[in-house]
């Protein structure tokens, strides 16, 4: 038992990046699980299309950089996606357990990418050295997010393009919390009745799991810390040097959904909703991003939305 207790990271000692790394490391050996990350035709279709929204077919890369690229979902899916052509591809994160993920997963599908575990907010690369950086999910974990902004811009060569996408809006991520805390609520009362107990998702002691384990899972709560107005990360890209810097954003209906399936995923037991689940769940949003791409758009705030991707240009 003392032992046990020893090997217990004390996190209330840590400052946020010593946070996020260690949750990060813990996280990587189930995150593509956990979010549900392919490296097939679906996720292919969602990083391309993320990406087409700001940089059109034709567009050449040489040397392309992910910061904050955890298992490689963003930079794999658009090298398969034939997004990247021939470019060598480099990745860089805080932790160093996602980068080993992520190089496993470029070589499960024949990409080579070089690694280095380094700060966003102080990049471990020379001045105008890429093409291309991208980012996908990362920078509202960041400390000063405008930091990581200048040194992508640093590290960029004249000419050179900046991408980063899935980052939640202020008011999209408001929304989304409203759907988060009722699909939860709804599923507490309905497992609530007797015999339907037995599918909550168990804790992560309960369930096998160590004490190190349940410790280092709840950091989860501590390493997002923020969401942004489109207009103030046009202003922080603008700020790091960027004479060209545009947001466009996505996700409304499409976003409710989503959450409420991730809800339902994350608090019932492991197994029991099987695969019909999880093709109708993947259609539903389809669906949904359809419409609000072509129908809502068109005149709903763009604020309003959850997703925000930026593009730049140096």
């Amino acid at each position: 038992m003392s032992a046990e207790l020893h090997a217990v990271p004390d996190t209330t000692a840590m400052d946020i990046k010593q946070k996020q790394e260690a949750y990060h490391d813990w996280e990587a050996r189930t995150y593509d699980e956990k979010f549900s990350i392919s490296y097939d035709q679906r996720c292919i279709d969602y990083a391309r299309d993320r990406f087409r929204k700001v940089v059109p077919e034709g567009a050449v890369f040489h040397r392309v950089l992910e910061v904050g690229a955890g298992t490689g979902f963003f930079l794999i899916n658009l090298a398969l996606g034939d997004c990247l052509g021939d470019a060598a591809l480099e990745a860089t994160d805080i932790s160093e357990g996602m980068l080993e993920v992520c190089r496993r997963n470029g070589e499960e599908h024949g990409l080579t990418i070089a690694t280095r575990q380094g700060d966003a907010e102080a990049l471990p690369y020379e001045d105008d050295s890429f093409d291309l950086v991208i980012g996908h999910a990362f920078i509202h974990h960041l400390p000063v997010p405008g930091a990581a902004i200048r040194e992508m811009y640093r590290v960029l060569k004249p000419g050179g393009t900046l991408v980063i996408a899935g980052e939640p809006t202020e008011l999209g991520d408001k929304l989304s919390w409203v759907v988060k805390r009722n699909t939860y609520r709804a599923f507490r009362a309905v497992t609530a009745l007797p015999g339907l107990t037995q599918y909550r998702k168990p804790g992560i002691v309960e369930a096998g799991g160590s004490v190190e384990d349940a410790v280092l899972a709840g950091l989860e709560h501590e390493v997002d810390l923020h969401t942004f107005r489109p207009a103030d990360v046009e202003k922080m890209a603008r700020l790091a040097g960027f004479r060209e810097a545009r947001v466009v954003t996505e996700e409304l209906t499409a976003n409710w959904v989503g959450w409420a399936v991730r809800t339902i995923e994350g608090a019932i037991r492991p197994g029991v909703l099987g695969m019909r689940w999880a093709f109708g769940a993947f259609h539903a949003y389809t669906r949904l991003h359809r419409f609000d791409d072509r129908v809502l758009a068109r005149f709903v705030p763009r604020d309003v939305f959850y997703n925000l991707i930026l593009h730049a240009t140096k």
